[in-house]
Parts: C-alpha cells; sequence; structure tokens
C-alpha cells in the first residue's frame, strides 16, 4: 500500500465485518472544473476522509493520514466537530508499521471509538 486511499480502502473492505452497526462512507472533499465555464466544489475543505453513521442516527467523523499532519482547514473540521460534541478521530500510519498492522490497529483504535 503506497497512498493513504489505499489505506482507507483497505479500512472500508474489512469494516462491515468488524462494525456490523456502524456504516462508514468515504467523502471526496475538492474542486475542479469540468470545461471552460464549469466549475464544481466537493465537500467542505478539510472534513475528515470518512464519516459514519450508527444505529439511532449517531453520526463520526474519522481523518486518515500517512505520514503527514493536519492542513489548517482539517484542523478548523476537527474543532468545528469538537465544538459541537461530534464525535472525530485521527487514524495514522506509523513508519515501520506494515500494512496489515495499520489496518488491525485502526479496527482497534474504531472499536473504541465507534460506541
Amino acid at each position: 500500500m503506497n497512498l493513504e486511499s489505499d489505506y482507507v480502502h483497505a479500512l472500508l473492505v474489512r469494516a462491515p465485518h468488524e462494525f456490523p452497526n456502524v456504516w462508514l462512507f468515504r467523502r471526496n472533499v475538492g474542486a475542479g472544473r469540468l470545461a471552460e465555464r464549469s466549475y464544481f466544489r466537493a465537500g467542505i475543505p478539510g472534513q475528515a476522509d470518512l464519516y459514519g453513521i450508527g444505529r439511532g442516527g449517531r453520526h463520526y467523523e474519522i481523518e486518515c493520514k500517512r505520514f503527514t499532519g493536519l492542513s489548517p482547514a482539517q484542523k478548523r473540521w476537527r474543532d468545528w466537530c469538537d465544538e459541537r460534541d461530534v464525535p472525530w478521530l485521527l487514524l495514522r500510519v506509523e513508519l515501520g508499521e506494515l500494512p496489515a498492522q495499520t489496518i488491525e490497529r485502526w479496527v482497534g483504535e474504531l472499536r473504541v471509538f465507534l460506541v
């Protein structure tokens, strides 16, 4: 696994088996040009990579990082969530850790978080 998106994908494949009461979804954030005069924006800058919805509508925000820190926009999103009591979690890839070890650790961290 070379990219952050590879880790996110591996987690999303495993999540339904590990967390049957919470569905995790990938969120795409960004902007682009479709044509000469056509422009679109997806999401809000800084929003977390994943969001989860649990029974009763419980909502979770999950940011995944591979060897980098949070951008200023991601810090603003984290703080926005904190101010509103929206659960927010940072999952990190650790240097020297095998990808399978990372996903296993993330599953353990999510077990504690997704309550």
